[in-house]
């Protein structure tokens, strides 16, 4: 087995810990410390298994793809621990980030990574150009769910974003 193929097993991993987190957090209604720890793991091993998908497609293109696979997989990295410090300032994530507004910044690019990330599947063809409209519609439902506080909307979407994500690893491992 290869190096890639390394990545993408991490990458199948992440996803899901982030869709059984999601889960978690719906059967629960809300987050719980089961949740913010997955969160975490979730962000370590995604930001390393982006790389995978990246190195399947980079062989065609490789320009918005490596631009998107940096943003999100520095943004993982920078937010690992993010969760945590939620869970242990006994605030909501919203009140979390209007006290921390600087955390909107690795959001931003998080969600700027993903949509070039997107546009990228699509315009390189390597994966099926519906994933990569999931991922960008995915990710702006996400953008839009996140300010209005609709966390349900939130937690589906990122179970249908994580799902695609696995069947991309899936298509590349074939």
């Amino acid at each position: 087995m290869n190096q890639m193929n390394y990545l993408i097993y991490i990458a199948i991993l992440g996803f899901l810990f982030w869709i059984v987190s999601e889960i978690i957090e719906i059967i629960e209604g809300g987050h719980n410390s089961t949740v913010y720890y997955m969160t975490s793991v979730y962000h370590i091993l995604a930001g390393f298994g982006i790389w995978g998908l990246h190195l399947l497609q980079s062989h065609l293109v490789i320009n918005l793809s490596l631009i998107g696979t940096v943003f999100i997989s520095i943004t993982y990295f920078v937010l690992t621990y993010f969760p945590i410090q939620v869970m242990n300032s006994k605030k909501s994530f919203s009140e979390f980030i209007k006290i921390h507004p600087i955390y909107r910044i690795p959001g931003i690019i998080n969600i700027i990574g993903f949509i070039i990330f997107g546009i990228a599947i699509i315009r390189i063809g390597f994966f099926p150009a519906w994933t990569g409209v999931i991922i960008i519609l995915g990710t702006i439902i996400f953008a839009i769910a996140m300010t209005m506080k609709n966390h349900i909307v939130v937690n589906i979407n990122n179970i249908i974003i994580s799902a695609t994500i696995i069947y991309m690893c899936i298509f590349g491992l074939r």
